[in-house]
């Protein structure tokens, strides 16, 4: 088997397209058919951004600290729709125990904010895929339990995460502004470490976490398979068309040997394909985050660590198609560490060639004016040195547009000719 052959998804892309020309589902935003996002009766492709405090913004315990009538949405949302870039995905609850307040005091205030989000989404035609539970250990903490109960379908963690499932979903599924819906941010990247210091959550007590962690706060795959299929039930009873995403990175490189030996070894390609799949196994879409790196030193030949960003990713798509759901890189960006802006611009050029190269439906740039300390060497905003990003970003979706609409104009003359 090649997994880096392309001529198949295309004659998959294109056979698709041809049964779906000129029909519509019936439901607004994303859907997954036959193995593709489809929009408006046709497969979708589109980079986004992430937009991490568009909602925390207002709601949580940074909105307490910002003033103004325009802090939110209506600028950012307007700057969006200059640049074309078709849909945001957020953090849509609270990051921190604390950041809950507003929603556990006040619902009426909290849905309010939410709503008006959700109305100029609409308005600004952007696309949004909600984040509900972006922290692995926040729920947990408010319920009073460990994190390990994301593993007990009766805990009051479930209780909560399906309570508060229900009321989101319920409330803006006949929204044209949802695509889709996910479940929290890279749960599985602090999964089955073999230290058992590790994996416990952040102590912050200051923000409503416990003061200490136990034993059973360790996280492991086990736990968050179970709350990832709860979590897609829960949704499809209520909206059983949009995709259910995980919001999860790629394993690590030694996460197939994490879960079955507790090991730090790195994986064979078929053993990292395999938990890749399992992880989103509940989900309808393969989810990935994807930042610029480069080849490490591997413990062995032939690992997953050997192959090359270009390779890696083309191995990504395979395994979508080998599985029949497409694969959403939730995030990619630049590697974050300290660099010249010309060396940032390379590695944020070759990455967004990547995406288009293996003809990637759906991707989302991190992350969109959030000047936060941690997050200054990702920050994009139009006023600061990497508003060149949005431009490529319009750029990019213009061509993706432009090949889409070549396809299926083709398409269209091969049927009429037939």
């Amino acid at each position: 088997m090649n997994p880096f052959n392309k001529k198949i998804t295309v004659g998959i892309i294109l056979a698709v397209s041809l049964a779906a020309f000129g029909q519509t589902t019936g439901c607004p935003g994303l859907t997954v058919e036959q193995g593709l996002f489809m929009k408006d009766g046709r497969p979708f492709y589109g980079i986004g951004i992430n937009y991490f405090n568009v909602l925390i913004r207002r709601t949580g315990l940074e909105g307490r600290a910002v003033t103004g009538p325009d802090i939110a949405y209506g600028q950012g949302f307007r700057t969006l729709r200059e640049y074309e870039i078709p849909f945001i995905r957020f953090c849509a609850g609270g990051f921190y125990p604390k950041d809950w307040d507003l929603y556990r005091t006040d619902k009426e205030a909290y849905f309010k904010i939410f709503d008006s989000l959700i109305a100029d989404a609409e308005k600004y035609g952007i696309g949004l895929i909600p984040s509900l539970f972006w922290n692995y250990a926040t729920v947990p903490d408010m319920a009073g339990e460990p994190i390990n109960q994301w593993g007990n379908p009766q805990s009051k963690t479930h209780e909560f995460m399906r309570q508060y499932t229900t009321e989101v979903v319920s409330r803006y599924k006949n929204s044209p502004a949802i695509w889709g819906w996910e479940f929290g941010n890279e749960y599985l990247l602090s999964c089955d470490l073999p230290q058992p210091e590790l994996g416990r959550g952040l102590i912050a007590p200051g923000f409503g976490t416990p003061s200490v962690r136990t034993e059973r706060d360790k996280m492991f795959r086990k736990n968050v398979w179970v709350a990832y299929q709860v979590f897609a039930e829960t949704v499809r009873s209520l909206d059983p068309r949009r995709p259910v995403l995980s919001g999860d990175c790629a394993p690590r490189n030694v996460a197939f040997h994490n879960w079955t030996e507790g090991a730090w070894r790195d994986d064979l390609p078929d053993e990292w394909s395999a938990v890749f799949r399992k992880d989103n196994e509940a989900m309808d879409a393969l989810s990935a985050h994807f930042y610029y790196y480069t080849v490490t030193n591997s413990q062995r030949s032939s690992s997953i660590a050997e192959l090359s960003p270009e390779r890696k990713m083309g191995f990504m798509m395979e395994i979508a198609r080998l599985t029949g759901k497409p694969l959403f890189v939730g995030e990619f960006g630049p590697d974050g560490k300290e660099k010249t802006n010309e060396e940032e611009r390379r590695q944020f050029e070759f990455l967004l060639g990547l995406l288009m190269t293996n003809q990637v439906q759906l991707s989302a740039l991190w992350n969109f004016d959030f000047e936060h300390r941690n997050q200054v060497r990702y920050n994009v905003t139009i006023g600061n040195h990497r508003s060149y990003m949005l431009e490529a970003l319009r750029e990019a979706n213009r061509a993706m547009r432009q090949k889409q609409s070549e396809r299926l104009g083709e398409l269209k003359t091969k049927t009429a000719v037939k």
